[in-house]
């Protein structure tokens, strides 16, 4: 098959995206690059693999579970639909931790799913001493033992299957990071199929959108050193709901401070919430 009756497949398979997902596909089963691709259209690719590909995307898997990898802060995890895919819109939470934590800090990773978060950051900030990793799914948090063990890191972190709205950590942290469900409940229904492959739970953050983040917000105060930090993410739609509840906490002097974060599209996307 040569590329152009690849992206043809794609969109007979109902893909919205054909050419990005022609063109990852060959990169995932041949290793070629977007420009090679484009430098030999005429290059002849094995069908078999490919169409392999092409029936699971008519069934709304997504590549992400087919390929079993995804990359996020250019580094490879793996995935599966027990935990939630890594995406791009995430990755500004460890850029920013990357740039507040203290030295040789102490890091909570609070619904890690497959780990991308605290992982990412490890990797980026290898003096951080120690990396607590929370999922109350087990098989999520086995994703992430998966991944720790692939980037090597495994001695630096501890794994625990707790519910975060609850009071679970121990100690102090330096930063807390997280990417909890947020998704108003309403909307669930309205996600595409390829995201309705990923686990509910994972997604579903209740009637505002806010259930999972608000026990985060309020139990984790005291489990932050003096000057420590908590990262968070949430929907791009959020930012009023967010902001009237983070102006709450600093009033309240739970914290001093904080500052919205924003993707690369530009919508709101995170907060930074100094203690």
């Amino acid at each position: 098959m040569k590329i152009n009756e690849i992206i043809s497949a794609f969109v007979d398979a109902g893909s919205r995206e054909a050419k990005w997902e022609a063109y990852l596909t060959l990169e995932h089963l041949f290793s070629v690059s977007p420009s090679s691709i484009l430098a030999d259209k005429d290059r002849e690719y094995d069908d078999g693999p490919i169409l392999t590909v092409v029936e699971k995307r008519k069934s709304r898997i997504p590549l992400q579970h087919i390929f079993g990898k995804w990359s996020f802060m250019g580094k490879s995890f793996l995935v599966s639909d027990k935990c939630l895919i890594p995406r791009q819109d995430t990755e500004i939470v460890v850029e920013k931790a990357i740039n507040v934590v203290k030295k040789q800090g102490r890091v909570a990773d609070l619904c890690t799913g497959s780990g991308c978060i605290g992982i990412s950051l490890l990797l980026y900030r290898p003096d951080i001493t120690e990396l607590t990793l929370v999922d109350i799914s087990e098989d999520a948090l086995n994703m992430a033992r998966k991944n720790a063990q692939l980037h090597q890191i495994s001695e630096k972190c501890n794994f625990m299957e707790a519910d975060v709205t609850d009071d679970i950590l121990t100690g102090e942290y330096d930063a807390i990071v997280a990417n909890p469900p947020y998704i108003l409940t309403r909307d669930m229904d309205t996600l595409s199929d390829e995201v309705k492959m990923e686990p509910y739970i994972a997604l579903d953050g209740g009637e505002d959108g806010l259930d999972i983040i608000r026990p985060i917000i309020y139990n984790n105060c005291s489990h932050l050193k003096a000057g420590g930090s908590i990262i968070i993410e949430f929907g791009y739609d959020q930012g009023e709901s967010m902001r009237a509840l983070l102006d709450s906490v600093v009033e309240n002097k739970m914290y001093s401070g904080y500052e919205i974060l924003y993707d690369y599209g530009g919508n709101v996307r995170a907060c930074l919430i100094n203690k």
